[in-house]
């Protein structure tokens, strides 16, 4: 190797070890202080972030596949334990057994005209106890198509839309049901009191910054028991 050569690589090694130490001195300079216009959450203790937590969830080829509510919930469920983002549900139909109940600060999103949320053929069936107000168990006469998971209405003729319970079963002793809510009233069998699987397509209780895009419902009304009252 010539002098020449050298010379040209410790040049070039100083370039490059100056360039490295402007580098550094530029980074050791910059200000990470928040900038005046940043804004930060009203109810947490951190700025607003540019990326929130985002899941994708179809029949197929998605972060979680399935197609049912139980997917749509779990994705619901997973995107508000990390304190919100969105979800994003492929086309296709998905079969409702029970509500997609939202959670705060959480965008579900479909896909227009081509994601739809059918309502699953519900079952209805008369008590075969009394429901007494504030109990969180039913026993129906004919249990065939209630399950654990499965969205309910619980209701008498004396309900008038106000007073009719909707839940969810939360397990089973033959003909007996539990409920994750307490019966709003009395619901007493000489008053025709009764259960169906029947329930709002998506709900939200106390719950605020949620928001749902480009969902079709599909309530399956000519196989389900109208659900009256404000639900």
């Amino acid at each position: 190797m010539t002098k020449k050569s050298l010379f040209l690589l410790s040049v070039m090694g100083c370039l490059a070890l100056s360039a490295v130490g402007l580098l550094a001195a530029a980074e050791m300079e910059r200000d990470f202080s928040p900038r005046p216009e940043e804004q930060q959450l009203p109810d947490a203790m951190h700025s607003q972030m540019k990326q929130l937590p985002r899941v994708t969830v179809g029949r197929e080829g998605a972060d979680l596949v399935g197609d049912d509510n139980r997917v749509l919930q779990a994705a619901v469920d997973y995107i508000a334990g990390l304190g919100g983002g969105t979800v994003e549900i492929g086309e296709g139909e998905y079969l409702m057994y029970d509500s997609l109940h939202l959670r705060p600060n959480v965008t579900v999103k479909g896909k227009k005209d081509r994601t739809v949320l059918r309502k699953a053929d519900g079952v209805v069936s008369a008590l075969a106890l009394d429901g007494d107000f504030g109990e969180q168990q039913i026993t129906v006469r004919d249990p065939a198509g209630f399950a654990p998971g499965y969205g309910v209405a619980i209701w008498d003729d004396r309900a008038g839309g106000f007073h009719t319970t909707v839940a969810r079963i939360t397990g089973c002793s033959e003909n007996t049901f539990s409920i994750d809510k307490p019966l709003m009233a009395d619901c007493m069998v000489a008053n025709k009191a009764r259960a169906a699987t029947v329930f709002p397509v998506v709900s939200g209780y106390n719950i605020e910054g949620a928001r749902v895009e480009n969902l079709t419902i599909e309530g399956a009304k000519d196989s389900n028991v109208n659900l009256n009252g404000c639900r």
